[in-house]
Order: structure tokens, then sequence, then C-alpha cells
């Protein structure tokens, strides 16, 4: 797969929009679940502070040199309040569905 065959891959199944929403559904479902852990990590929490970005957009082989078992990974870039505060990758098959997704908080 080549770059355009990526670029045509993320256009075609709308990957950036379902990261930055699969992100907010991360992220507010643990606001939400772990609101102490939360309160630490965000005080005095203002969402507008909260700016998302796509840094990577990548081709994951894995079982090499096998294969059969393909990824696209988004990276999404969270600053709040202008730093760097983590990273949410979102996983996908090569059929363009969610395999995995996870949030590093920094």
């Amino acid at each position: 797969m080549g770059i355009q065959a990526i670029k045509d891959f993320v256009l075609t199944h709308n990957l950036e929009e379902r990261s930055i929403t699969g992100f907010w559904n991360y992220f507010n479902n643990y606001q939400k679940e772990y609101r102490e852990e939360f309160q630490k990590e965000f005080p005095d929490y203002n969402v507008n502070h909260v700016e998302l970005s796509i840094d990577t957009v990548s081709l994951r082989i894995t079982n090499w040199p096998d294969d059969g078992y393909n990824h696209v990974i988004i990276v999404v870039r969270m600053h709040y309040k202008d730093q760097y505060a983590g990273a949410y990758n979102m996983i996908f098959n090569l059929s363009g569905d969610v395999e995995d997704d996870h949030l590093s908080l920094f």
C-alpha cells in the first residue's frame, strides 16, 4: 500500500473524523468513570482548552514477514491549555473497522 493508497483509505473510511469522535467518547468516559483521577489530571477542566490534531497516520504490518494482521493507526494529539497533554490511538483493520483504541496522558 503506497502513500496515496493510505491517504485514499483514510478518506474513503472517514478515519480522521472517526478518530476525533473516538477520542471524545474515550475522554468523556474517562472523565465520568474515573472522576477523582480526572480531576487530578485536569484541575479546573474546561473543554474549551482542549485542542486536537491528527499527529500521524501509519500502516503497521504485524507478524513479520507474514502480512496477515495489518492495521492503519491514527494518532490524535491532545493539547490542553497550550501544553501537550496526551495521545489517542485508534487502530483500524484494512476493512476500515475499529480494532482497538487507547489514550495515553502525559
